[in-house]
This record gives structure tokens, sequence and C-alpha cells, in this order.
């Protein structure tokens, strides 16, 4: 698939879809690990983000408000859920050193 100058996400390379019926019938959030280009030039950076998706599909304008309240019988947030993912596909395909190497200390 040819990637347009404009694009910003890349077709996802792995994503979690978790439901979020509190938001709307049939939302979910999409918790996707895959290539970003932020500043639209061709330069793509592996990312991990969160979008929302609806029977119509994925909203790549509106921002993933995440819960922090518990919505589950479990006692979970959306929060925690969406960490969760985050942990998951970080196991996956992100190697200790690959992941850590470019933070810099904020504090």
């Amino acid at each position: 698939m040819a990637i347009q100058k404009d694009t910003i996400h890349k077709e996802p390379i792995d994503f979690i879809d978790i439901p979020a019926p509190q938001h709307s019938s049939g939302a979910y959030y999409r918790v996707v690990y895959g290539d970003v280009d932020w500043n639209k030039d061709g330069n793509f950076k592996r990312a991990i983000y969160v979008l929302m998706g609806y029977e119509s599909g994925i909203n790549y304008r509106r921002v993933a408000h995440i819960l922090t309240t518990s919505s589950e019988p479990n006692g979970l947030s959306d929060l925690d859920l969406v960490q969760a993912a985050i942990q998951k596909l970080k196991e996956r395909y992100c190697s200790n050193s690959e992941f850590t190497s470019n933070i810099t200390p904020i504090y």
C-alpha cells in the first residue's frame, strides 16, 4: 500500500479493542501499535496510541477520553483496561532497550 504524504498513521501492526459502551452503544477504545508521522514529513516512528472507535468506524479526529472511574463489575476503570492493553502491546513488540533507550528523564 502506498502511503500518501499527508498520512499520519500507517496500517496498524497490531491493536486491541476495548468495549466502551458508557460512551455510546458500540463504542470502543482501539489501542494501537504502529507507525506514526506527527509532522507529515515521511518520518514515521513506532508508537502506541489510543483511538476511539464506533459502530461507524474509527474516529481519527476525536480524542479518546479515557474514563478513570470504574465502569466494570470487577472494579476496573477504562484507564486500567487501556493500560493493560498498552502493556500487552509493549510486551509483544518492544524490547526493554528498544523501548527505553531514547527516554529523556523529565524530573
